[in-house]
């Protein structure tokens, strides 16, 4: 058969070179334990041991976010600070409702991961949840993954650096991008093999406690819109963020701000933080009461 001129044969196409994942033995190793362990009750263990060692990270947390409840740890890597004495208690009683990272699931942020510095309100580093709860992490960087199970449930990862240690950087923030679509997929498979844990119904309660809070929290003496900043400065919002997401001015959401304090008697925003969460026990999930007025008034032991 002859061999085509050589002006007649068409050119090879160019194959598009694929980047590789730079993942060392033990990086390996560790990703085919994740896989080997889906379904599995381990599955979050392995997840987080590998996000760990992937950006040399040296916390690295698993949460179960839900509409439902308040959030569920599922893994923990956290030598240093569980050595300081470190406790979730507190925060899972209702702070965790001012997590920066907890709004973004409930505004509904699609799936990835995010660098700390890309959400954080303005006034963070100023607020009383900063101060009460972030504070004590000893965290100075973290990057954030968010993974939606379905409409109602997400599972987080917080990897964080701690005090002593840089910030990450942006290959760091670029190869845990780049490994989503394997962790995501690894994921969705272990989903629809494990069972899906159990609603537990003191948690369900809480949860329903800390949405009454944020809704009614002031309700006898402030406005709507009052109520709505309240929720922003506890959230570390400056005046300007706030405005811009209540389409208002900023000279009148410093107004709001001055009339909260005068009308609730608190001077500073940790007296306002700390006058919220008191109230969270007193929250009537079933009505639309203000709990700061049970929470001022006689006990419930007092009142039998």
């Amino acid at each position: 058969m002859p061999k085509p001129h050589a002006a007649t044969l068409k050119p090879t196409p160019h194959r598009k070179t694929r980047f590789a994942l730079a993942l060392d033995t033990d990086g390996v190793a560790q990703l085919s334990v994740l896989a080997a362990h889906v379904g599995q009750a381990e599955f979050y263990t392995a997840a987080v041991e590998f996000l760990a060692s992937l950006i040399d990270a040296d916390v690295s947390v698993a949460f179960l976010y839900s509409v439902n409840q308040r959030p569920r740890y599922l893994a923990v890597k956290a030598e240093a600070a569980l050595r300081r004495g470190a406790r979730d208690a507190a925060y899972l009683d209702g702070p965790y409702v001012l997590d920066p990272v907890y709004q973004m699931f409930q505004r509904g942020q699609a799936d990835g991961a995010y660098p700390m510095a890309s959400y954080l309100p303005g006034d963070f580093y100023d607020s009383e949840f900063y101060r009460c709860f972030f504070r004590n992490t000893h965290l100075v960087d973290t990057v954030d993954v968010l993974w939606r199970i379905d409409e109602g449930s997400a599972i987080a990862f917080c990897l964080g650096r701690e005090e002593g240690t840089p910030p990450f950087g942006d290959a760091d923030v670029a190869l845990v991008q780049h490994i989503l679509p394997l962790l995501f997929a690894l994921m969705k498979r272990h989903h629809q093999l494990a069972a899906p844990p159990k609603p537990d119904e003191a948690d369900r309660l809480v949860h329903r406690k800390v949405q009454a809070t944020m809704t009614n929290f002031g309700a006898s003496l402030l406005t709507k819109r009052e109520r709505e900043v309240v929720f922003y400065m506890l959230s570390g919002y400056s005046s300007e963020q706030t405005a811009e997401r209540l389409h208002s001015a900023e000279g009148t959401v410093r107004n709001q701000r001055k009339s909260i304090h005068r009308k609730l008697e608190t001077g500073s925003q940790a007296e306002l933080f700390s006058l919220f969460i008191q109230c969270i026990p007193f929250a009537d999930p079933d009505s639309g009461a203000d709990p700061l007025v049970r929470c001022q008034g006689p006990s419930p032991r007092g009142s039998d």
